[in-house]
C-alpha cells in the first residue's frame, strides 16, 4: 500500500464521529479513500447526501501529528496493511457489513485463502477442553485448514499450541494494536506467528485500549472463517459473542457438549439449546458439513448434489425440499409457500433434519444441507 493511501485510511480511522459502518459506507460509495479528504470533491458528498457532521470531520481533519507518528511506528516495526478496497483483503471478511476498513498484520496473509476454522472458548480451559482441542487438531491435520483464534489464555492458546504441533496454518487476531501485545506472556507465541503464521489487528496505536476492543475483535474471528467451534464457555462467556457474530454472518457454529452442571459447558449447551450452534458430536460430522472431504471439481460437486433424489421422499417432503432449493427460508415463510400447517411442517422438517437432508439455522431458518 502506498504512503498516501495508508495515510488516508489512518485518517479515516482517526476521524471523530466516523464509526466502522459509516467509514465502510463512505468507501463503498467513493471507491477511493484518498478522495474523501479532497476539498474539491464536495460534489461526492452532495450526490450521496453525506451528513454535514461527517463532511466536516473529513475535510477539517486536524490530527496529522497522530497520523505521522503512526506511520513511523508502522515503518519501524515492519507492519503490513491491507485496506478493504484492496484485492488482497480477506474475501470472507469483506462480506461482513461491519468489516474493518483497514487491517494491520505481520506474517502470511495468504493463509486466509485456505478454509478457515475459528476455535474459541473460555480462558479457564479444563482437561476435557484441552483433550477435545488436541483431538480436533489431529483430526483436521490432513485437511489443512487455517486455525484462527484470539491468542488469549485458555482455549485460544491451546488451539495455537495444538495446531502448531500438527503443522496446521495458524492465525491470531489481536484485541490491541501492535504497540501492546496482549497477553504479554504470549510474546514468544506472537513472534512465532510473525514468521510462521499470521497476526492481525484492526487497531492502530492511537486507539484507546478499552475492554470493548476484545469483543469487537471477535467479529473478525467469526468473519474470517467458514465456521466457528466453541470448545468450552461459561453461560455468559465472552466467546459466545464470537458465536453470535458468526450467526449474524450466516456462518456455521458448532459447540462441544459437556455436563449440565459444569460451569464451562453451560455456554455451549445454551448455544445448542437456542439453535445457535450445532452439537459437535464427532469430528467427521464437522468435516462432512463443511464439505472439506469433497473435491473442488465443479462436476464432482454437481454429482454430490444429485445424490438427493426427490423420488426418495414423501410428497410432503418433496414439497418442502422444492421450496427450499434456492435459498434458506424462515419457517413462517416456508409454511406460507408450502401451504402446510405448522404442526405438519414441523413434523416433516424434523424427519428431514434427522435424515441429514435439511439443516436448521438460527432464527428458525431452514435450508437444504449442502
Amino acid at each position: 500500500m502506498d504512503q498516501l493511501t495508508l495515510t488516508s485510511y489512518l485518517k479515516l480511522l482517526a476521524c471523530d464521529g466516523v464509526g466502522v459502518l459509516s467509514a465502510r459506507k463512505l468507501l463503498d460509495l467513493s471507491k477511493n479513500v484518498n478522495g474523501l479528504f479532497d476539498p474539491s470533491n464536495k460534489q461526492f458528498f452532495a450526490d450521496f447526501n453525506i451528513p454535514k457532521s461527517i463532511q466536516n470531520a473529513l475535510l477539517q481533519f486536524d490530527k496529522n501529528d497522530v497520523i505521522q507518528e503512526e506511520l513511523k511506528f508502522i515503518e519501524k516495526n515492519h507492519i503490513n496493511c491491507v485496506g478493504i478496497l484492496d484485492d488482497a483483503y480477506p474475501k470472507l471478511l469483506k462480506e461482513c457489513a461491519d468489516a474493518p476498513i483497514l487491517l494491520f498484520y505481520k506474517g502470511d496473509l495468504s493463509l486466509l485463502n485456505n478454509n478457515c476454522l475459528a476455535i474459541v472458548g473460555t480462558r479457564k480451559i479444563s482437561a476435557y477442553g484441552k483433550e477435545v482441542t488436541a483431538k480436533l487438531m489431529e483430526h483436521l491435520q490432513s485437511y489443512k485448514p487455517t486455525i484462527v483464534s484470539g491468542m488469549a489464555y485458555g482455549v485460544d492458546i491451546a488451539a495455537y499450541h495444538e495446531a502448531r504441533k500438527v503443522n496446521l496454518p495458524t492465525v491470531g487476531i489481536m484485541g490491541t494494536s501492535f504497540k501492546k501485545l496482549y497477553p504479554a506472556m504470549h510474546k514468544n507465541f506472537y513472534n512465532d506467528l510473525f514468521n510462521n503464521g499470521l497476526i492481525i489487528t484492526e487497531y492502530a496505536g492511537f486507539n484507546a485500549l478499552v475492554p470493548e476492543l476484545f469483543t469487537r475483535r471477535n467479529r473478525i474471528i467469526a468473519g474470517l472463517c467458514t465456521a466457528t467451534v466453541v470448545i468450552e464457555s461459561a453461560e455468559t462467556g465472552g466467546s459466545l459473542s464470537t458465536a453470535y457474530f458468526a450467526n449474524d454472518y450466516a456462518r456455521e457454529v458448532y459447540a462441544v457438549p459437556g455436563k449440565i452442571n459444569d460451569e464451562f459447558s453451560k455456554g455451549c449447551l445454551r448455544l445448542i439449546h437456542e439453535n445457535r450452534a450445532q452439537l459437535l458430536y464427532n469430528f467427521d460430522h464437522l468435516i462432512a458439513d463443511l464439505n472439506w472431504n469433497t473435491t473442488d471439481d465443479p462436476k464432482k460437486q454437481a454429482e454430490v448434489k444429485k445424490q438427493i433424489n426427490l423420488n426418495d421422499f414423501t410428497e410432503l417432503q418433496q414439497t418442502i425440499l422444492k421450496t427450499l432449493q434456492n435459498e434458506p427460508l424462515h419457517i413462517d415463510e416456508l409454511a406460507l409457500q408450502t401451504q402446510l400447517s405448522m404442526s405438519v411442517l414441523n413434523s416433516e422438517l424434523m424427519m428431514l433434519e434427522l435424515n441429514g437432508i435439511v439443516v436448521g439455522l438460527p432464527g428458525k431458518m431452514f435450508k437444504v444441507k449442502d
